[in-house]
């Protein structure tokens, strides 16, 4: 009988390092649309059910700032590598604090500037600045 692989053991409650990158990742992923539904054209922003063009995630590295505390914030640090859609390298560092549960909030550093929004013909947060768990309870 076969067996199916189990999820990594979060550490002490907080999760373990691959587990933070893949899920960084993965909210960078969706910042990288929520980017491309701002930037689209004044006249294309009102149909936001078409696919868009995405800059691209290369990957994810995280680091601690610190021993693993036995509650409260445990500080990281992350560099995302990524292309924008014009095919230009970019690298955004991230002050990452994860708390106990599995849950992580992230914030650009240093933090990006305002981008227009065509969606809102107006400038708005570029979404790249702040991360976070998708999951609930966090």
């Amino acid at each position: 009988m076969a067996s199916t692989p189990s999820a990594p053991t979060p550490v002490g409650g907080y999760l373990a390092a691959a587990d933070l990158e893949r899920q960084l990742g993965n909210s960078f992923r969706h910042g990288l649309y929520r980017l491309a539904v701002m930037s689209q054209k004044s006249e294309d922003a009102m149909d936001l059910g078409q696919r868009l063009p995405t800059g691209l995630l290369r990957d994810v590295h995280c680091t601690s700032g610190a021993a693993r505390p036995s509650g409260g914030v445990w500080p990281w640090s992350c560099h995302v590598r990524w292309k924008t859609v014009e095919g230009h390298a970019q690298r955004t560092r991230y002050a990452v604090r994860m708390t106990r549960g599995e849950c992580f909030a992230a914030g650009a550093a240093p933090r990006r500037q305002p981008r227009y929004d065509a969606t809102i013909r107006t400038y708005g947060e570029d979404p790249l600045n702040a991360l976070a768990t998708t999951r609930r309870g966090c």
